[in-house]
C-alpha cells in the first residue's frame, strides 16, 4: 500500500483518521487529507467506494464515528450552529443531481440561498448578485425560465452559479459531469478551472470521470479500502506501477 498523505496544519481543509460506518459496513477507515488554499483535488475510487459519503461528512450532511474535519483552521464538530452557519455560508456544495427548484425560476433558484443564509442583502445587492452568477457560466438569458426548460448541461450551469452565488472560499463538487456527454462534460470541467481561476478558490471533486480530473485537477486522491490510497499529479499516477493504481488509468 502506498504512503497516505501526511497532515498538514497548514491546510484550509484538514481531514484526519476520519472513519464512517454504517453497521458492520466501514466506508471510509482513517482516512486523512489535506488541501491548500487554491488546490482543485479530484477524489477518485469505484462505485461504493466512499467518495459521497466523503464529500458529505465534510459538509456536515452526515456525521462521522470519529475523526477530525477542519475547516479554515475550525473544528466543525465543535461549532455551534450559528458559527457552522457561518462557516457553510463560505463553503459551496454542487449537487450530483443539481438539486433545483422546478417550481421556481432559474432567478428564484439563485435568490434561495441568498434569502436563507444569514448575510443580508438589498433587493438591488441581490438582483446584481444573481446577475454576475448566470454572467460567471454564460446564462443570463435564461433568467425568467425554469429548470425543466433547460437541457443537462445548462441545469448543471445553473446549479454550479448557484453554489457561486455566495462567493465560496471552498466549493465541493459531488460528480459534477455525471450524466452528460463528453462535449458538455469537457465544458464543465473547463468552466470549474475558470471559476478556480477567477475567484481563487478551493475545491474538492468527486468524479469517477478521469477528463474531468485531467482538466481539473491540481492534485488526484485515489480512496480506496476506506483511505487515502495514493495521491499525486494525473501525470505521476498514470506512471505508477502499482496495479491497484493502474485500473484507474487503463
Amino acid at each position: 500500500m502506498m504512503k497516505d498523505i501526511k497532515y498538514d496544519t497548514n491546510a484550509i481543509i484538514e481531514i484526519k483518521d476520519l472513519k464512517k460506518s454504517f453497521g458492520t459496513n466501514v466506508v471510509l477507515n482513517d482516512f486523512t487529507l489535506n488541501v491548500k488554499e487554491g488546490d482543485n483535488v479530484v477524489v477518485i475510487g469505484k462505485s461504493g467506494s466512499g467518495k459521497s459519503v466523503l464529500i458529505k461528512c465534510i459538509i456536515g450532511l452526515m456525521t462521522p464515528n470519529s475523526g477530525t474535519i477542519k475547516l479554515f483552521g475550525e473544528d466543525v464538530s465543535k461549532l455551534s450552529r450559528q458559527a457552522l452557519d457561518k462557516v457553510r455560508a463560505k463553503v459551496g456544495f454542487l449537487f450530483q443531481s443539481n438539486a433545483l427548484y422546478d417550481s421556481m425560476t432559474i432567478r428564484e433558484n439563485l435568490e434561495f440561498p441568498l434569502r436563507r443564509h444569514w448575510i443580508q442583502n438589498t433587493k438591488e445587492k441581490m438582483k446584481d448578485l444573481v446577475i454576475e452568477a448566470l454572467t460567471n457560466v454564460g446564462l443570463t438569458d435564461t433568467i425568467n425560465m425554469k429548470p425543466s426548460e433547460l437541457s443537462g448541461g445548462m441545469r448543471k450551469r445553473i446549479a454550479l452559479a448557484r453554489t457561486l452565488i455566495l462567493k465560496p472560499k471552498i466549493i465541493l463538487y459531488d460528480e459534477p459531469t455525471s450524466g452528460l456527454d463528453p462535449v458538455t462534460g469537457k465544458e464543465i470541467s473547463t468552466l470549474i478551472v475558470e471559476i478556480q481561476k477567477k475567484y481563487k478558490t478551493t475545491s474538492i471533486i468527486i468524479s469517477h470521470d478521469l477528463s474531468c480530473a485531467k482538466i481539473t485537477a491540481n492534485k488526484i486522491v485515489i480512496l480506496m479500502n476506506g483511505k487515502c490510497y495514493a495521491s499525486g499529479t494525473f501525470e505521476e499516477l498514470k506512471m505508477v506501477n502499482d496495479i491497484k493504481v493502474k485500473q484507474f488509468f487503463d
